[in-house]
């Protein structure tokens, strides 16, 4: 008899546990979408204190950050200051998906904004000061 009161129970508790899934939604929640924004960089270009007039020295400038990392959507406002002592030029250049090349006159500085619509890592250069003066965007696909 009591081997026929737990089976009964343990029917009736399958039972009630069928009935109450099918009231309840079966629609799976989803994780909460990523709303880009408007991300600041603040870029500066760099000199170590290399004595250019010796032959064989590297070339010895470079971007300060060497890395930005932002999520697929974001809009980046960048702020550009070529901060060289010396009259040198400078150039924010980058390849496809984002090809852009924004020359920088000695003691001076200039906004620019693009959308981090590609997600991957891709390298941003001054092509007046390879190989050093190369950094990396890395988008993510948040």
């Amino acid at each position: 008899m009591l081997i026929v009161a737990v089976i009964a129970a343990a029917l009736a508790g399958s039972l009630a546990g069928i009935g109450a899934a099918s009231l309840t939604p079966t629609k799976v929640p989803t994780p909460a979408q990523y709303a880009p924004v408007a991300r600041e960089v603040y870029l500066f270009t760099v000199v170590l204190p290399f004595d250019d007039s010796v032959a064989g020295r590297p070339v010895h400038d470079y971007f300060a950050p060497d890395t930005i990392t932002v999520c697929k959507g974001d809009t980046l406002n960048v702020h550009f200051f070529n901060t060289e002592d010396e009259a040198e030029d400078h150039a924010f250049a980058m390849e496809a998906p984002y090809a852009m090349n924004h020359n920088l006159p000695f003691n001076s500085s200039m906004d620019f904004s693009f959308v981090a619509s590609t997600a991957g890592s891709f390298a941003y250069r001054c092509p007046y000061h390879q190989p050093t003066m190369t950094g990396w965007l890395t988008v993510l696909d948040c």
